[in-house]
């Protein structure tokens, strides 16, 4: 019986221990909003909220993630985590998005993932913010 509590306990220690409160791998939480001012263009919004969303994430303990709306000049992103470290539920659309890897402790997690090869969107992490589309991928800025 002893053994039996121990390893409960230790269980729920290690399971409490991987996201932050609040936080249930695979149930979805929203942690914020990010709009852009008038005229800011779309990388320079970005790079604006990439040190905000690096912290919700590492705070999280998670990546985080959020496709980008334009409601004319105008780009905004609801910020949200699936409590997992590795991957984060964007909706499958053409729209670009945004992926936040603050939980990363290499500079070989720098990159895009396969999943989200072909589609339009950013990548931040401790770094770099980076950009990919069909065209092509680049760096946008360094930190």
């Amino acid at each position: 019986m002893r053994v039996l509590l121990t390893t409960t306990i230790a269980a729920a220690l290690i399971t409490g221990c991987s996201t932050a409160p609040g936080v249930i791998h695979g149930r979805t939480v929203e942690l914020h909003r990010e709009s852009s001012v008038a005229g800011e263009s779309l990388d320079d919004f970005v790079v604006r909220i990439a040190p905000h969303a690096l912290e919700s994430s590492k705070t999280a303990r998670a990546t985080a993630c959020g496709q980008i709306e334009q409601d004319a000049d105008i780009f905004s992103v609801q910020l949200k985590t699936d409590g997992y470290v590795s991957d984060c539920g964007l909706p499958r659309s053409g729209q670009p998005y945004v992926l936040i890897n603050g939980t990363a402790t290499s500079a070989s997690e720098n990159h895009f993932s396969l999943v989200n090869r072909n589609r339009p969107g950013y990548l931040i992490t401790p770094w770099a913010v980076k950009y990919q589309d069909a065209s092509g991928r680049r760096t946008v800025s360094s930190f």
